[in-house]
C-alpha cells in the first residue's frame, strides 16, 4: 500500500531502481534499534551494490559494554539487538561494512559526494538540517530516503525521479514491509513523469530548470508530446504504450514538449526539455601529468563542436598506459561517467581496420598509430566516429556515437 492517491487506475510504477554495478549505498542509523532496520534493507539488496553501514561510536561502545554485563540470550528485544550488533561487528556479512562516526555532520558531506543513495533511519528533521546546505540540483543530488526506527514508513526525501528515490522507496517497502510515503504530484496522480522515464532508461535531462513547467503540462493536460531523433526500440515499449505521451513524426519536432536527442538546439522553449541518451564515447590521449581542468576543457570544446551536451557522454576511454593518469580519472569523476582503458594491440587493430589518422610521435613512443580515435570507437562498441582527433594543450580528443537507441 502507498500513501498516495491516484485518479488513474493504470498506475505505472517501476518498483525496481536502476542499479549499476558498484552502486554505492550508505545506510545510517543513530540507534541500535535502527540497526535492525538498515540490516534488513541491506540483506535484500543485490551483491553488486557496495553497502556501507554507519552507527555512532557511543552506540557501538554502549552495546558492547551492556552485552558483557548481562547474562546471555533472549532477555528482551534490546538484549537481542545489542548482542546482534556485537556479533555482526565481529563478523559482518562480506558485502556489509560497518563504520562508526562521532557526529553525523562529520560524515554526511563525504557520503553526499561518494554515494548514489543515502538511507537514514532517524527523524526527518535531522536529515533535512544535515543535507540542506549540500543540495545542488535534481540531476546531481543523490537519492535520499528516511525511515523510522521500526521501519514502518519509508520517505523518499530528495531526488525522487532522477535519483531514483521513489523507486528505492518501493523496493525497500517490498523488502521489509514498510509503507512508502510518496509525495511527488505526478506519482500521486498515477502519472509517470519524463524525468522518471529518463531514470529508467539511464538518460539525462537538460535543462533541469524546465522540468517543473513540463511536469505541470503533464498534470494539467494529462499529455506530453515526444519527438525522438531515432526510432525507439521495443525495449522502450512501456513508454511507447503510455497513454499520457504522444510520439510525434519526424517533421513535428517543433510541437514537442519532450525531445530525445543528444544534439541540442541553442533556443529551447520554456515548456520543453531534452532527454539525453549517453551515447557519445570520448577517446582521450594526453601528456603525462595534464590536469583535470585542461582535459575537461578540451572535452567540452569537442562536445560543443558537435552541438551536443556533456550529459551525452557515456564514458572516457584511453590506452592502458593511462590507467593511472590522475587527470583522466578525475575528469571522469567530474563528469560522473566511467573511465576505461584498452590494451595497445586492441587500439592498433582498430587503427588499421578503420584507417584512422596516424601520429609518428605516438607510434614511436607507445607503439600504436593513435589513441583517441581508436579508443572512442572501442568505447562506442557499435558506433561510428563523428568527431576526428582534435589537439591542444597536450590533449587529443575524438568522439564516436552509438548508431541507435538500442545500445546495451
Amino acid at each position: 500500500m502507498n500513501v498516495n492517491a491516484s485518479d488513474d487506475n493504470n498506475v505505472n510504477v517501476d518498483v525496481n531502481p536502476k542499479v549499476d554495478v558498484n552502486t554505492k549505498v550508505a545506510l545510517v542509523s543513530l540507534t541500535d534499534r535502527g540497526l535492525d532496520t538498515i540490516l534488513r534493507i541491506g540483506e535484500g539488496l543485490p551483491n553488486s551494490i557496495i553497502l556501507e553501514f554507519y552507527l555512532p561510536e557511543k552506540v557501538i561502545v554502549q552495546s558492547e559494554q551492556l552485552s558483557k554485563q548481562r547474562p546471555s540470550l533472549a532477555q528482551g528485544q534490546e538484549q537481542i539487538q545489542e548482542e546482534s550488533l556485537v556479533q555482526w561487528k565481529a563478523q559482518p556479512p562480506l558485502k556489509m561494512q560497518l563504520q562508526s562516526f562521532h557526529r553525523l555532520s562529520d560524515i554526511v558531506p563525504r557520503l553526499w559526494q561518494e554515494h548514489a543513495v543515502l538511507i537514514f533511519v532517524m527523524a526527518t528533521g535531522i536529515v533535512v538540517r544535515q543535507i540542506a546546505s549540500l543540495i545542488e540540483s535534481k540531476d546531481r543530488d543523490p537519492a535520499v530516503l528516511v525511515l523510522d526506527e521500526e521501519g514502518k514508513f519509508v520517505i523518499p526525501l530528495l531526488s525522487g525521479h532522477l535519483g531514483g528515490a521513489n523507486a528505492w522507496a518501493h523496493q525497500i517497502s517490498e523488502q521489509i514491509g514498510a509503507l512508502p510515503v510518496i509525495t511527488t504530484a505526478t506519482d500521486v496522480r498515477g502519472l509517470v513523469a519524463p524525468d522518471e522515464y529518463a531514470r529508467r532508461f539511464g538518460w539525462k535531462v537538460e535543462p533541469v530548470q524546465h522540468l517543473p513547467a513540463v511536469n505541470r503540462i503533464l498534470l494539467e493536460r494529462k499529455l506530453l508530446k515526444v519527438w525522438a531523433f531515432s526510432p525507439l526500440k521495443p525495449k522502450y515499449d512501456t513508454w511507447l504504450n503510455d497513454p499520457h505521451y504522444e510520439f510525434l513524426s519526424k517533421n513535428d519536432r517543433d510541437q514537442a514538449n519532450v525531445i530525445v536527442d543528444p544534439f541540442l538546439n541553442s533556443s529551447i522553449k520554456a515548456d520543453c526539455l531534452y532527454l539525453i541518451p549517453p551515447i557519445l564515447s570520448v577517446g582521450v590521449g594526453c601528456r603525462r601529468g595534464v590536469s583535470k581542468e585542461v582535459i575537461l576543457e578540451r572535452i567540452r570544446m569537442a562536445v560543443d563542436q558537435l552541438g551536443s551536451s556533456l550529459k551525452a557522454i557515456s564514458g572516457i576511454y584511453s590506452i592502458d598506459l593511462k590507467s593511472d593518469e590522475v587527470g583522466l580519472i578525475e575528469a571522469a569523476k567530474a563528469l560522473r561517467v566511467q573511465f576505461h582503458t584498452f590494451p595497445a594491440d586492441e587500439l592498433q587493430a582498430v587503427n588499421l581496420q578503420n584507417q584512422l589518422s596516424r601520429s609518428n610521435f605516438v607510434s614511436e613512443k607507445i607503439g600504436v598509430d593513435g589513441v583517441c580515435e581508436a579508443a572512442s570507437l572501442l568505447g562506442a562498441q557499435k558506433g561510428r566516429l563523428v568527431l576526428p582527433k582534435t589537439k591542444g594543450q597536450g590533449v587529443t580528443v575524438a568522439i564516436s556515437i552509438e548508431n541507435s537507441l538500442s545500445w546495451a
